[in-house]
């Protein structure tokens, strides 16, 4: 954490956010043309994080096929994000959007911002899944800002209880994840042990 690698990472990532952030209220995106950049960015990322994850079954060769690590199935939040994502382009006005633009800011700001300062994912520039975890959480925090600087959301009392409200019950439903899931160590939502090691006032006690 906040090695060499990391900072070069997280100034990489100041870098797009800021100039996406400059050029999409320069010049005016539409909801609809920042909802697609975003759409087709989490495609991108969730096919890298695929193909960049793929073993062997049996563990050996690929004779008896090739699976995805159950640790990158999308269950993290950020990734569960990803289908509110590719429905975001089409959907016309109505609740299920609003809520949806409502969850999306503060986890684009704090979420995305928090994966990036941890580097979960790593930092290694040889490793297509450091990429991939970077990038998208810089999209991500770019799109926050694009719907608060374009007034796409109100974050009032109700939103908020109704965000943590939400926040509370996928928890719980994660819970039920990793419990079925415990053979192969997964983590989803970081309720079974903290995302790294060594972070201030996270820890197993």
């Amino acid at each position: 954490m906040f090695t060499k690698e990391h900072f070069i990472w997280i100034s990489i990532c100041i870098v797009i956010i800021t100039t996406l952030s400059i050029i999409s209220i320069k010049k005016k995106f539409s909801f609809k043309l920042a909802a697609f950049i975003m759409a087709g960015v989490s495609l991108i990322s969730e096919l890298s994080k695929i193909f960049s994850h793929m073993e062997f079954v049996n563990g050996v060769d690929v004779t008896e096929g090739m699976v995805l690590d159950p640790g990158a199935l999308p269950f993290h939040l950020c990734s569960l994000l990803i289908f509110a994502f590719f429905y975001l382009p089409f959907a016309k006005e109505s609740k299920l959007k609003t809520f949806l633009l409502n969850l999306v800011v503060p986890i684009g700001l704090v979420g995305a911002t928090l994966a990036i300062l941890m580097a979960t994912s790593g930092t290694n520039f040889l490793k297509p899944y450091a990429y991939q975890c970077f990038i998208y959480h810089s999209f991500m925090v770019w799109f926050a800002i694009y719907l608060i600087g374009t007034h796409q959301v109100s974050l009032g009392k109700k939103e908020w209880l109704q965000n943590i409200l939400t926040l509370s019950i996928l928890s719980i439903v994660m819970i039920w994840v990793n419990s079925l899931l415990k053979d192969y160590n997964t983590n989803f939502f970081f309720i079974v042990r903290p995302p790294v090691k060594g972070l201030p006032l996270l820890n197993l006690n």
